[in-house]
């Protein structure tokens, strides 16, 4: 294999996770006496973690909000979310087959995400279990992706350098991410983003479906 380590975002690479995205925002908004909001609308803001998307959510509302009602937004969205995080989630078709493969030729498998830290491991615990040999999420006052820190910390626990590792996500988000980190990238097509998207924000290598993944990584 090409590299020691493959390191994934989670959200619309792994699993497609959208609904409950959009059951959980919407369910924080009808808290605070919001209009629910589309699909389509609740997936352009996916991508810089759980605060942006608030942020994202409030600006597409008419008129002015306050930092009271985005702080009361974000802590009903975080607090529902937790609870309701499986809520019609599930991994994309091959992309399980695919990580048993690669991990049974030898790689490591990490999960750098800006999903919250909680959610993220109920997820990765159910959905795949002792697969991971690395799992990141978000916290408070922790900076998110693009920003290479989270990226360096998994690298570092894991004792790889930038040149033996690849990562892999959907959004134009993890082309920076893999930027800034100094990894080579895989971007897929089967999450939030087109491949249209993709390429018109930097991608190079695009794939559309996990059984590709195998491929590009001998």
């Amino acid at each position: 294999m090409r590299y020691r380590l493959a390191c994934f975002d989670l959200d619309g690479t792994l699993l497609d996770t959208l609904a409950g995205l959009v059951n959980a925002l919407n369910a924080a908004r009808r808290m605070n006496g919001l209009v629910p909001q589309s699909e389509d609308q609740v997936r352009s803001f996916i991508g810089n973690g759980v605060e942006k998307l608030i942020e994202r959510s409030l600006t597409a509302d008419p008129g002015v909000f306050d930092d009271s009602l985005k702080q009361k937004l974000l802590d009903d969205r975080i607090r529902y979310y937790a609870a309701n995080c499986l809520y019609e989630t599930h991994p994309y078709d091959g992309i399980t087959e695919t990580l048993s493969k690669l991990k049974s030729a030898g790689m490591m498998l990490a999960v750098v995400t800006n999903k919250d830290e909680v959610p993220a491991a109920i997820l990765i615990d159910h959905f795949f279990p002792g697969v991971f040999d690395y799992v990141c999420g978000t916290m408070p006052g922790k900076p998110v992706k693009p920003d290479p820190q989270a990226v360096g910390m998994c690298l570092e626990t894991l004792d790889v350098t930038p040149d033996e590792c690849v990562y892999v996500g959907d959004s134009e988000v993890d082309v920076l991410t893999a930027k800034n980190s100094g990894l080579d990238l895989i971007s897929c097509d089967w999450g939030y983003r087109s491949r249209e998207f993709l390429k018109e924000n930097g991608a190079g290598v695009i794939c559309s479906h996990p059984a590709d993944l195998w491929r590009l990584m001998q």
